[in-house]
């Protein structure tokens, strides 16, 4: 809310030249002399009208278990506005790409013993693998891997993508009775790391652990019911795990997420500091946005037009009052 003595800023291209522009149903709106663009005070992204707020609790209302019609309710009852259910779904799919993109390069502080499991999930009309492996030290979740099998390979690419993440390999890893892991943990680190094989619901070595977070996620996906495709189910794990990681709190951890535990800077506490840094790069890096004008000045092409040498059929001329050579001859001689 821009405050009376505080300079309003253009949300679309940041200039402080701004003016008022009129109201309308009771909201202030402004118009930029930069960009030559109109907006409102509320804190909406470029070529947004809903408000951030608005949107990171949708965004945490979805990851945290809600359906799409609960979350339309929820917006309706707190907000007092309404959102299609295919309006809050194209926000939970730009924004999950937002968050899985700026949590990438993040390094966490991981320990020596990380613990891999497997579930099933439903993806479409057929069954995937859903693999996941975490660090026993932190609960922070170092990868997730999706298959339509379970095979050395994918035990192997499921290594590989956590020792990325933390930047080693470990000395341990537990994991079930799976055969893939003994050929797959030897691929991928080699002899220097141990391989445990546990049982749940043992006091040493278990992977008690994990299948909470298995339970945890089944309640996600039982929400969701199946996921439309590959791709799609891919982007939404990836995306959950953001939100496992850096904004659920744990109470083995002192209610805090396992990123803010291990002391580091995290690049983001919660959804709406994701959609505030999504805003200052829309700003500093914002699309040419073309004037209304000729086809050719849009495209920089001069327009396609067709010209034809003669026309395709040549029309007789009219007879006209005063042409005489249009009369018969009789009536001209005499």
């Amino acid at each position: 809310m821009i405050q009376p003595n505080e300079t309003p800023i253009c949300k679309n291209c940041g200039s402080t030249e701004v003016v008022k522009f009129g109201t309308f149903e009771g909201i202030q709106r402004y118009w930029c002399k930069n960009c030559r663009r109109k907006f409102t005070e509320v804190d909406s992204l470029p070529k947004m009208k809903t408000s951030q707020k608005v949107i990171a609790t949708a965004l945490s209302c979805y990851y945290s278990g809600m359906p799409l019609d609960a979350i339309q309710r929820h917006l309706n009852q707190e907000f007092g506005i309404y959102m299609s259910e295919s309006g809050i779904y194209y926000w939970v799919i730009r924004f999950s790409k937002e968050a899985v993109e700026r949590s990438k390069n993040f390094k966490p502080n991981v320990g020596s013993t990380w613990m891999a499991d497997e579930t099933m999930l439903n993806v479409g009309n057929r069954k995937v693998w859903f693999w996941d492996i975490i660090d026993i030290k932190s609960r922070y979740l170092l990868a997730s891997h999706l298959s339509e099998s379970r095979t050395i390979e994918d035990a192997q690419a499921l290594m590989q993508k956590a020792a990325i993440r933390a930047g080693r390999p470990p000395r341990k890893i537990i994991t079930d009775k799976l055969n893939a892991y003994l050929d797959g943990i030897e691929l991928a680190f080699g002899a220097d790391t141990k391989h445990v094989q546990s049982k749940p619901f043992t006091v040493v070595d278990s992977t008690n652990i994990i299948e909470r977070f298995h339970g945890t996620l089944k309640e996600r996906t039982k929400v969701i019911k199946s996921f439309k495709n590959m791709e799609t189910a891919k982007l939404l794990t990836d995306a959950w795990l953001v939100h496992y990681n850096f904004f659920k709190e744990h109470e083995s951890l002192g209610n805090v997420p396992p990123a803010q535990k291990m002391g580091k800077d995290v690049p983001f506490k919660d959804w709406s500091e994701i959609l505030a840094q999504t805003k200052l790069d829309m700003i500093a890096l914002p699309e040419t946005r073309l004037p209304k004008t000729s086809p050719s000045q849009i495209t920089g092409r001069v327009p396609i037009v067709h010209v034809y040498s003669k026309p395709r059929h040549k029309a007789k001329p009219k007879p006209s009052s005063r042409d005489t050579t249009s009369m018969p001859v009789m009536m001209r001689v005499r």
